[in-house]
């Protein structure tokens, strides 16, 4: 009996035995980049960088010697918006770039939060609004470039970490991430686990340059725009559903009930985009930023919904909030993109130039 359970033991450990390496190999080599802090993340070529993370890690790294006080919120669309370059018109040398992959308004709102809770002055603040930023579907509990870092939302740790151990394993991630190790080369296999193509993030003010695209169109930009990466827009300006979530009216609730709610703290209750909104400007108002939010010019050339645009100038202060979507003298070019969904920095230069004139000081 002894004998035959030593057996069964061992046969055991030999037939698992690949699993325990491949889970070992997870924590050795760290192939998120979350189970370790990292001074700086140059360049995710063949790599699944999560923003969320390397934004925290980055703020956390250099915040007690720099106590950051100038922000630049929003996803990858915001990454054109150069600190160097809105710098110049905020007096402030070392703005931070705070964006996520599909950011929404949920995600800014809970880096405001964070940021207020270090004891950081906001003094300065950018917000980049798009389509994604109200957009509801984005997964932010299961995509690794999504996932929001447990220290912003207040995810249990062990959880966090967990659905990063488990993307190691689905859909033969773990055999992708090998083979860039070994040959340092983009496979179409790899579709949909890595990119081919280079960006790059700057290791202080986190800003997210797209250093491939820069290259190629710098290399041969006929051939660039000659490739078929923009689609034939509409002649007739569309216009974007409304977006922004609100609550629904209340139905007159019985007293007890009525109690309940008013103990619930924000926190605790089910937000809407509204709220998240209005949270954003309790903050604002709490350390009397001066901020800008904009509606940037996407290549879809939709106008944002008048609805939305009327409901965020009626939160905000109406001259700090700027429309540069739908058909006009930015979106036009297709020079003044990379690509569909990403415009590039001479668009945001010229819309800083425009913000921060004497008018809207």
């Amino acid at each position: 009996m002894g004998k035959d359970f030593k057996r069964l033991v061992k046969n055991i450990i030999l037939f698992t035995s690949p699993v325990w390496v491949l889970a070992i190999s997870y924590f050795v080599f760290d192939p998120f980049h979350v189970l370790r802090h990292y001074e700086a993340y140059p360049d995710n070529y063949l790599k699944s960088y999560n923003r969320n993370r390397i934004g925290t890690q980055i703020f956390l790294n250099n915040n007690d010697s720099l106590n950051y006080e100038s922000f630049v919120f929003g996803s990858s669309r915001s990454s054109v918006f150069y600190t160097e370059d809105w710098s110049k018109y905020i007096n402030d040398p070392t703005p931070f770039h705070y964006d996520a992959s599909n950011e929404d308004i949920k995600g800014i709102y809970q880096k405001l939060r964070f940021i207020d809770a270090q004891g950081n002055q906001i003094k300065n603040a950018l917000l980049i609004f798009d389509g994604e930023t109200f957009n509801p579907y984005v997964d932010h509990k299961e995509s690794i470039i999504h996932i929001r870092d447990w220290r912003l939302s207040g995810q249990n740790r062990f959880l966090y970490h967990l659905q990063f151990f488990k993307a190691y394993f689905k859909e033969l991630y773990f055999l992708k991430y090998f083979d860039t190790l070994i040959n340092g080369k983009y496979k179409p296999y790899m579709y949909g686990s890595f990119e081919n193509k280079h960006m790059l993030y700057t290791p202080v003010k986190n800003d997210f340059i797209f250093q491939g695209y820069i290259d190629q169109i710098k290399a041969d930009s006929s051939a660039y725009y000659a490739r078929d990466l923009f689609y034939q827009r509409s002649e007739i300006e569309e216009t974007a559903d409304p977006l922004i979530d609100q609550p629904e009216p209340k139905k007159e609730a019985d007293s007890f009930i009525k109690k309940i709610e008013n103990t619930l703290s924000f926190e605790e209750k089910e937000k809407t985009d509204l709220d998240y909104l209005e949270g954003i400007k309790v903050i604002f108002e709490k350390h009397q930023t001066d901020y800008r939010i904009i509606f940037g010019p996407n290549y879809d050339q939709k106008k944002v919904n008048p609805q939305d645009l009327q409901l965020v100038r009626e939160l905000f202060d109406e001259s700090k909030v700027f429309d540069f979507t739908g058909k006009n003298d930015l979106t036009e070019p297709l020079s003044n993109y990379y690509e569909i969904y990403h415009y590039k920095p001479v668009l945001a230069r010229k819309i800083l130039n425009e913000i921060y004139t004497d008018s809207n000081q």
